[in-house]
């Protein structure tokens, strides 16, 4: 029987082939004929042996038939779409709650399933994905409540959804990045947006899409919370959206920015803390 070594050929990213997905036991419990299943566990981790490192992480997932732009591009923590080429390309959904350990030895007999794989970027995707489910950006429960209760946050995530794989983040600047409790709707919040677009394939046709973005959140914004007659605005005020490639971010911004994360999370009880770039 093989035994796990260092030259182990499996790494992160890797996908389970449909024999050891069955082997195992690993079944997505909603959608047991489309299970996929991607190893979670760093490729150091992997080459360590079983007496060091005796379990692997994997993320139990299932194959669908369209990416949401929603959840590309790991812009929610809780559920990522992403796609696979290689002789037998596929799109995939992962929720971060369906990560499970197994022991090492249960894959010494199963080689990855390279038909499959992951892209360089792809990778970086996956990783980005896995660090955000502790590293995501907080904000305020009242500013959160205000964009919830407006319906506004439901229209930048339908804004961003039919541009998702041009559209990579949306990042929040609140009040200048002061922590401030507001308090009534004239006591209002002061809101930078900015849509980071791709530069590859088509940097022209993202920057269009994202530029259509940025039209459809403004409207919004100014339809809901602006009173056209006085000038004023209530609850949220929007004072710019910002259209930026991903070449063009400076350091300085990603650590300053907040990144909006489609599932609307809130701050709770925590302070509003800065996070580097993802």
């Amino acid at each position: 029987m093989p035994e796990w070594t260092r030259n182990t050929p499996w790494r992160q990213g890797h996908l389970l082939s449909d024999e050891a997905v069955t082997a195992i036991g690993l079944i997505n419990t909603e959608y047991p004929g489309d299970t996929v299943v991607i190893v979670a566990t760093h490729s150091c981790d992997l080459t360590q042996l079983p007496d060091k490192e005796p379990r692997i992480e994997v993320v139990v997932g299932r194959r669908i038939q369209e990416l949401d732009g929603n959840y590309t591009h790991a812009k929610s923590p809780r559920t990522l779409h992403i796609g696979f080429e290689g002789d037998e390309p596929l799109l995939a959904e992962f929720v971060i709650t369906e990560k499970h350990f197994i022991p090492k030895k249960l894959l010494e007999d199963f080689e990855p399933a390279i038909i499959s794989r992951l892209s360089p970027a792809g990778l970086e995707t996956f990783q980005l994905w896995l660090a955000s489910r502790y590293r995501r950006s907080a904000f305020p429960d009242e500013f959160e409540r205000r964009l919830t209760e407006t319906k506004l946050s439901d229209k930048i995530a339908k804004a961003v959804r039919q541009h998702g794989e041009m559209i990579t983040a949306v990042f929040f600047d609140v009040d200048d990045g002061q922590e401030i409790a507001r308090t009534g709707p004239n006591d209002i919040y002061v809101l930078d947006i900015y849509l980071l677009h791709v530069t590859v394939p088509d940097f022209n046709a993202a920057e269009i899409a994202a530029k259509r973005a940025k039209k459809a959140i403004e409207h919004a914004f100014k339809a809901k919370l602006h009173n056209t007659q006085t000038g004023n605005w209530q609850n949220i005020e929007l004072r710019y959206v910002e259209v930026i490639s991903e070449n063009a971010m400076t350091y300085l911004q990603s650590k300053l920015l907040k990144k909006w994360r489609l599932d609307y999370i809130n701050l709770g009880a925590e302070p509003q803390q800065p996070v580097l770039a993802e």
